[in-house]
């Protein structure tokens, strides 16, 4: 009667193992290994994930090193990691080592949010970027600019989608900075309270291959200042930018695929605004913010810009005045065709 007792409440442990696995993928790799202890099946199991997630905020840098470095090292290397997710404060030599990891097992998505501790100047990751295998790269400085320094050029020839967060951008001339032309099928890159290092005064987008483009520039706690962003995109088929950092936009191609663009900027100058919106002139759906359109002075020579728009979408319409909702109005009926 105990054993029968015994065997109802451990149901789960006759589920199959590709089931048990697909459940502990979603574990963090602290509660995976307490699995261990169950039996031998679980501590064989918890050996041959291939998703594997770091994630506690309160856990030392000390045993940080140890647990990261057991885990990997520890694993079944007849089973490909594919999926690495981290997010911790760590010392240089631990990241070194999870990135050597990473490289080396060709892990495809990557996921880091970290805070680098005991580092006096700028952190430029080695490995990670020259990793051939990788589909996917997500990496934020956790709100800190001043930590992480990308290399001038990115190699990685299987990535497709790529998110950088709070990092610095770099280049030999203090000019233009330029790292994203050797991605050869990059899709989607997400850019998101991003720096330049020094002089750097241009980020040249240059990628055949980019379809989908998101940028945000929030400088709530740090001083960040506004660059130039030149776009050579052909391929660019949606845009999206948020921000309050006056960045300047220029293109070398006329983004004749650009569909859907969703534009949002406040606190920069009426010029900027309109600058931005003639680079996208050939948008075809156009979302944009309540607070920018209170920045254009001039709603007619906005809709002039706009001679091909096909789409007007103007979000949160309920903040303006009759008199400023009637003139936009009046300016569309005058202008559309």
């Amino acid at each position: 009667e105990g054993e029968l007792v015994e065997a109802e409440r451990d149901m789960i442990s006759g589920l199959p193992d590709c089931v048990l696995l697909h459940i502990m993928s979603f574990m963090d790799a602290k509660d995976v290994v307490r699995t261990c202890v169950l039996s031998k099946q679980w501590k064989d199991i918890c050996k041959r994930l291939t998703n594997l997630t770091f994630r506690d905020h309160h856990l030392r840098e000390i045993y940080f090193r140890k647990f990261a470095s057991w885990v990997l090292s520890n694993r079944d290397h007849s089973y490909s990691l594919l999926n690495l997710d981290i997010t911790s404060e760590v010392e240089v030599d631990v990241l070194n080592m999870i990135m050597k990891y990473v490289v080396s097992h060709n892990v495809q998505q990557l996921i880091m949010h970290i805070v680098i501790s005991n580092i006096p100047t700028l952190y430029s990751p080695p490995f990670i970027f020259s990793c051939g295998s990788l589909t996917f790269l997500k990496l934020s400085g956790m709100c800190d600019p001043y930590t992480i320094l990308l290399p001038k050029s990115i190699y990685l020839p299987a990535l497709k989608s790529l998110h950088l967060e709070s990092v610095n951008f770099t280049t030999t001339n203090n000019e233009c900075a330029e790292p994203f032309s050797n991605c050869h099928v990059l899709d989607a890159l997400y850019l998101e309270n991003c720096s330049m290092h020094n002089n750097t005064q241009v980020l040249h987008i240059s990628n055949p291959t980019l379809s989908r483009l998101k940028i945000r520039s929030y400088n709530l706690l740090f001083d960040r200042k506004a660059y130039k962003i030149a776009l050579s995109t052909p391929n660019l088929r949606s845009f999206s930018i948020r921000g309050i950092v006056g960045h300047q936009l220029s293109s070398t191609c006329n983004l004749s695929l650009l569909g859907p663009v969703s534009f949002g900027m406040s606190l920069v100058t009426n010029s900027i605004i309109l600058g931005w919106l003639q680079g996208l002139a050939n948008v075809k759906i156009l979302t944009l913010t309540s607070f920018t359109l209170q920045e254009i002075y001039d709603v007619s020579y906005f809709l002039l810009i706009f001679c091909i728009f096909v789409y007007l979408n103007a979000q949160n319409m309920f903040t303006f005045t009759c008199h400023f909702f009637s003139s936009t109005l009046s300016c569309i009926s005058k202008y559309a065709f």
